[in-house]
């Protein structure tokens, strides 16, 4: 038979008792010899549904405190983190503990989070507690309409004014972004790798979160030029991810709340910024993430605005080089080419091959190359001597000529003529009376100057 006064009283000696001592500042280890007194008599817990349900009842009023943030459990100092660890060891055995979070306000929870936060302001790290908290939610799976609390938060947030203090609204970002992470369409590992990329780097998302949602959050400053001078010097670590940061701000900038003299660091400090990040490679780690958090604004601020970095730049010049000197062997290549080609035709002349194949051979080139080539051919003393050569080169100099000068004057004419069209503000067909649409016009007008009549010749429709 199952003994229900015997499990609910090692319940009491082995959770309960240890948690209320920890909250008091005392150790968290049992006050009884467990094994004296439940294992050695004979009683062994079993983690059955029983044995669960009953943990999770005793539990719920400590889920409360946790989940909100109470300084009842979630107090000062070092405590907090044993209890941390006396929490996970407890949700591991009860199998409710995301069903009753999934029916919990976490935008409540989490304002109860920043009033925490105020009190313990010293202890910068604290914020990181509340992450544990989401873990556990994303953990034992909790279920909530992840779509409206972030509509909901982001109506909260994206205001010009801060809707609490700087305290609170970090708490609430975080929840925010933790609540975009969870309605993507991901497997529960990768959620937790954005969940993991967002603790990771807090530190630095928290000033691109205050340059996104127009107001600062997570630090005491009162001007966005010290946050943009703190994500400058602040942290070796925010190099890599700094262009992230200057293409928020650099979208934004014109509608934050500064002084005339704030505005002037400002632009200075994101000069700075600029240059800095031409010294270093960008990271692409957290693309994923701020994508997901700012779905509609993340991929056009990269496209916009971020500059190239250093090895960009490099890469771009070494890929000039790289065209310029192609193009100086392909020009190397070419008048080698060029010499070859003049000086077989000469080699066609001392062999006393007939003009006429020259000529064909000459057609084959464009106008200007052909008039070049017939040039440096008459410019040798030695094919003057011929008698063939001067006695034909004169038809040939003005075949050619005409050739080139000819393609150009039809090259102009055409251009005057496309311009002069483009200059008109209306083109208008006009077909003669009685025509039909079938018919072939006889005849066009442009424009309104019907008195300049242009006759089209009839197209046969043999």
């Amino acid at each position: 038979m199952y003994n229900i006064d015997k499990t609910k009283e090692y319940i009491r000696d082995a959770v309960t008792n240890p948690l209320e001592r920890l909250m008091k500042g005392e150790s968290g280890e049992p006050t009884v010899n467990l094994y004296e007194k439940y294992y050695w008599q004979g009683y062994n817990p079993k983690y059955d549904p029983n044995y669960k349900s009953m943990l999770h009842d005793v539990m719920v009023p400590y889920y409360e405190l946790y989940l909100n943030g109470d300084t009842k459990l979630c107090c000062a100092g070092d405590r907090l983190e044993f209890i941390r660890r006396k929490m996970d060891y407890i949700i591991k055995y009860d199998d409710q503990f995301g069903q009753w979070a999934s029916e919990k306000n976490l935008i409540y929870a989490a304002e109860c989070w920043g009033d925490n936060l105020k009190r313990y302001e010293k202890e910068t790290k604290r914020i990181y507690r509340f992450f544990h908290v989401l873990e556990l939610l994303l953990e034992y799976d909790c279920q909530q309409e992840w779509s409206t609390l972030s509509d909901k938060l982001q109506k909260m947030l994206f205001t010009h004014e801060a809707c609490y203090d700087y305290k609170t609204d970090e708490v609430l970002c975080v929840l925010h972004a933790f609540t975009m992470i969870m309605q993507q369409d991901w497997t529960k590992e990768r959620k937790k790798e954005m969940l993991d990329l967002l603790y990771q780097h807090w530190l630095f998302l928290k000033h691109y979160y205050s340059v996104m949602i127009r107001h600062i959050i997570g630090v005491k400053w009162t001007n966005f030029y010290k946050v943009a001078e703190t994500v400058m010097h602040s942290s070796q670590s925010f190099k890599p991810h700094m262009h992230i940061f200057y293409c928020g701000l650099l979208d934004c900038v014109d509608e934050l709340k500064m002084s005339k003299k704030e505005k002037s660091s400002t632009d200075k400090t994101i000069s700075l910024m600029c240059e800095e990040m031409q010294r270093c490679e960008p990271s692409e780690l957290l693309y994923p993430l701020c994508d997901t958090i700012f779905p509609e604004d993340f991929q056009r601020l990269l496209r916009e605005h971020r500059p190239p970095s250093y090895n960009e730049i490099l890469d771009d010049n070494h890929k000039k080089e790289e065209l310029i000197q192609q193009m100086k062997s392909q020009t190397t290549r070419t008048c080698r080419e060029l010499e070859k080609t003049i000086e077989n035709f000469k080699n066609m002349l001392n062999a006393s091959i007939p003009i006429k194949y020259i000529d064909a051979e000459l057609e084959k080139y464009p106008p200007e190359l052909a008039f070049t080539f017939l040039r440096e051919i008459d410019a040798s003393p030695i094919i003057k001597m011929h008698d063939a050569w001067h006695e034909h080169y004169p038809e040939l100099f003005n075949k050619y000529r005409e050739r080139l000068f000819g393609s150009i004057q039809q090259q102009k004419e055409l251009t005057e003529s496309m311009m002069k069209v483009a200059k008109r503000p209306t083109q208008v067909s006009y077909y003669e009376a009685g025509s039909t649409h079938d018919d072939k016009r006889k005849q066009l007008i442009f424009g309104e100057e019907k008195e300049m009549i242009v006759p089209i010749k009839q197209i046969s429709n043999e």
